[in-house]
């Protein structure tokens, strides 16, 4: 290291990781689909065609991937938008019954209006995203006072008229924006896997992403210290002191291949 070290800056959940770049030979993109860590986290991940085994440093760390809050909002999209099919069902009920309509009238204290009042991303394709239920949402939810105030007036067949309407256009709309974003945080999740070769073996290691390809002076590559254990302290060869003088723990990619012996 007299020359200094060439690492790979990686970010896996709010941390900073330094890799040695002359372990690294390709960094590969994760499927969405795949189980990159938790209690199901999968044991190989194919490479070129070929299973290697697969190790997920949010699992080693106890970390949490940056990515966690898309999988929510993936999770949460399907039932946000059941409620609002169940809302005009609920609606078209006592338009005809006259049954009493209990369910949220204001755009905003639903639960999704709720979540989308409160919810900020700094992912700008997202925020754009977003935006747009704003409109179809609150004009969804303003149906009940007016088509309810028609049914009471006499109306019912006007109100009813009025609802198949806002089915046939500002509810589609609304629907087809839950499925879109579903599937672009299904899309924005873009985990990755580093592919590492060592003495006749190949490895991969899941992270959320890389930050940088940088060479760090000898001077700042400092010994562990007690005042410095995270979780997996055992994986780290040195600290880095960055330019903005934040730490980034050094991975010693060692200690995998050894847990792949074991």
């Amino acid at each position: 290291m007299s020359n200094g070290l060439d690492v790979l800056l990686i970010r896996v959940g709010s941390r900073t990781f330094g890799v040695p770049l002359e372990h690294i030979r390709h960094v590969a993109a994760i499927p969405p689909d795949f189980s990159a860590q938790g209690a199901h986290t999968e044991s190989h991940l194919v490479f070129a065609g070929t299973p290697l085994p697969y190790i997920s440093l949010w699992d080693h760390f106890s970390l949490e991937s940056c990515y966690n809050e898309y999988v929510q909002i993936e999770a949460m999209l399907p039932q946000r938008c059941q409620d609002h099919l169940d809302w005009v069902g609920a609606l078209e009920d006592s338009i005809r019954t006259g049954s009493p309509f209990s369910k949220a009238r204001n755009h905003r204290e639903c639960a999704f209006g709720k979540w989308f009042y409160s919810y900020k991303t700094e992912n700008l394709q997202l925020s754009v995203f977003l935006s747009q239920f704003e409109h179809p949402h609150a004009m969804v939810h303003q149906l009940a006072d007016r088509l309810l105030g028609m049914a009471e007036s006499g109306k019912k067949d006007d109100a009813l008229a009025k609802l198949q309407e806002s089915k046939d256009t500002t509810l589609k709309r609304l629907l087809e924006l839950f499925d879109f974003t579903a599937t672009l945080v299904h899309d924005l999740q873009r985990r990755i896997a580093l592919i590492s070769t060592q003495g006749g073996q190949e490895l991969a290691l899941g992270a959320d992403s890389v930050i940088d390809i940088i060479k760090v002076p000898p001077q700042s590559i400092k010994q562990p210290t007690s005042s410095a254990k995270i979780g997996g302290l055992g994986s780290i060869s040195a600290l880095l002191v960055l330019e903005n003088q934040t730490i980034a723990p050094l991975l010693d990619i060692d200690v995998f291949y050894h847990r792949l012996d074991h």
